[in-house]
């Protein structure tokens, strides 16, 4: 029942969203909101989709999601374009409450007591013809345009658990007054006191890719009480790294992982460039070869504030590796496995496209709690073999069969109960 839980509350959270409408309006902001999730949780390809299957759908879509009067695609887009996108972020706060209260961050520490999240930007948006004011834009030889939103995730991960969490997300777009495109790194600095507003009681550590190995991004992560790994490619810590290496200065660890053998090459204490000579961090190589003909096949190397030994550059490595799971695990799921982040359902000339990826988001990250920790779910993927399956078995019995909630959908799907129709004339 998690994630019918988590459907009751949602609604609730989506009742106190601020409706910038006025008075008298047809359908209320929660109706709104609740169907845009709806139609994000079940995975239509489109409003025109979700809106040709209403009829049959009306009364699941109450019982379930609490829709009273599911609007129209004009209304639905008007009214969302308004809505700020910061009150359908801190909707997030309701499933990642969930996982604290069933205490699933003790479960999903490394290091010690690290909860990591990483974080990257994704394309939500691309189009030559459509555009809003906060769109920003490519210009092209020829004299073409090209318009474009992106979004800056913070995802809590795991080496080695396979759910993936949502924690925040920050609009890559022009901000309000400028003329100027926005950028992934002036994003972080909106989006990395929002993580740790949503995760306030947690030992944070950040791995992040070689754009963040600045000055700047490392005193905000500071100030924030943030530890962090970050990738590195260039700059004055690999001169520093060479001189070392030349005089035997580098400390090293290795392990053996089946037929290949780890490396990690170590060193404490080095700055990281002139600009910020009082910022000192700790490097890591490492290279993963073939035992057998000693061919390289992956290597990698990262600054951290976390100090690199023996007993815990493995696990180190691991946690710089898990990075790669916001875009594996996270934008990948989003893009490919049926939640259609890229789909265009409406762009808006206000908020539109912010909000509808927000609400993508959310759908998102109440399925890996619910993955996580809905032993329902579980059995019904188990059953359908994979989350498209799963996905296209929720809509047939949610669009044929009245249910009480989701997990009666999922028992029905994972019981492979039968009901017999009389033979239609």
């Amino acid at each position: 029942m998690v994630l019918d839980n988590l459907f009751r509350s949602l609604r609730s959270g989506f009742e106190r969203v601020t409706d910038r409408r006025g008075s008298n309006q047809r359908y209320g902001i929660a109706d709104l909101l609740s169907t845009a999730f709806a139609m994000f949780s079940l995975k239509d390809a489109s409003l025109l989709e979700f809106r040709n299957e209403y009829p049959q759908r009306a009364e699941n879509l109450k019982r379930i999601y609490g829709i009273e009067q599911a609007p129209g695609e004009t209304a639905l887009r008007q009214g969302l374009d308004g809505v700020s996108p910061e009150q359908i972020h801190e909707l997030l706060k309701v499933p990642i409450d969930t996982l604290q209260t069933h205490d699933v961050f003790a479960d999903r520490r490394v290091l010690g007591n690290f909860t990591v999240v990483s974080v990257d930007g994704t394309g939500i948006f691309s189009s030559s013809q459509n555009s809003c004011p906060n769109c920003m834009v490519k210009n092209h030889r020829g004299g073409t345009r090209t318009y474009y939103h992106q979004l800056l995730g913070a995802v809590w991960v795991h080496p080695d658990q396979p759910t993936v969490f949502p924690v925040s997300a920050e609009a890559i777009v022009k901000q309000d007054g400028s003329n100027k495109n926005d950028c992934e790194l002036n994003a972080a600095k909106r989006l990395m006191p929002n993580v740790r507003k949503m995760l306030s009681n947690q030992q944070l550590l950040i791995v992040a890719d070689a754009l963040y190995a600045n000055g700047p991004y490392i005193r905000l992560l500071q100030s924030l009480d943030m530890s962090f790994i970050i990738g590195i490619k260039e700059g004055f810590v690999l001169t520093e790294v060479k001189a070392l290496k030349e005089h035997n200065g580098l400390s090293i660890h290795s392990w053996k992982n089946g037929k290949t053998q780890c490396t990690a090459h170590f060193a404490s204490g080095i700055i990281l460039n002139g600009q910020n000579q009082d910022i000192q961090v700790n490097f890591v190589e490492y290279c993963e070869t073939d035992a057998a003909s000693n061919e390289t096949q992956f290597y990698s190397s990262w600054i951290t504030d976390l100090r690199v030994s023996a007993n815990n550059a493995q696990q180190i490595v691991a946690a710089a590796r898990a990075r790669w799971k916001i875009e594996n695990e996270a934008f990948n799921t989003l893009k490919n496995q049926g939640y259609h982040l890229e789909h265009n359902y409406g762009h808006g000339k206000q908020n539109l496209a912010t909000n509808f990826a927000l609400l993508t988001l959310l759908a998102f990250l109440c399925d890996q709690v619910a993955q996580h920790l809905d032993t329902g779910f579980q059995s019904a993927l188990n059953y359908c073999k994979s989350k498209r399956a799963l996905w296209s078995k929720v809509r047939q019995v949610f669009d044929l069969i009245p249910a009480a909630s989701m997990n009666a959908i999922h028992r029905f799907i994972y019981k492979k109960i039968k009901i017999e129709f009389p033979l239609l004339e």
